[in-house]
């Protein structure tokens, strides 16, 4: 039961935020962080994507009972809606990690046609 009540719970936290997700990006708001799978929701598939390289890195992080490191080139995904005038960054996680646009919020939050 205990498990059970976990799974909720997480369930409804990823819920939240997915739904604050998808309302910074009605409003117009780029923000670090969104999720790619927001956008799919909001602005609907890119017209082009491609992958591109970073500089190289060095990364190292622990978590809970393991630890890891990474060196090398760190490969983004790069979205490109051109009805939004905007290129959007995604690491390997799947979130906003950078983007480029010319449009204004009140561009960015008008509905996808």
């Amino acid at each position: 039961m205990k498990k059970l009540f976990l799974v909720v719970v997480a369930l409804l936290l990823i819920s939240c935020a997915t739904l604050r997700d998808r309302e910074k990006i009605r409003d117009g708001l780029l923000t670090m962080d969104l999720r790619q799978a927001a956008f799919l929701e909001e602005w609907g598939k890119p017209d082009r994507t491609y992958v591109t390289s970073g500089q190289d890195i060095v990364t190292a992080g622990w978590s809970g009972a393991s630890g890891g490191f990474f060196k090398g080139k760190e490969a983004f995904e790069v979205w490109v809606y051109e009805r939004k005038k905007t290129e959007l960054v995604f690491n390997r996680k799947k979130t906003l990690t950078g983007w480029k646009t010319n449009a204004t919020v009140q561009e960015l939050s008008a509905p996808a046609r």
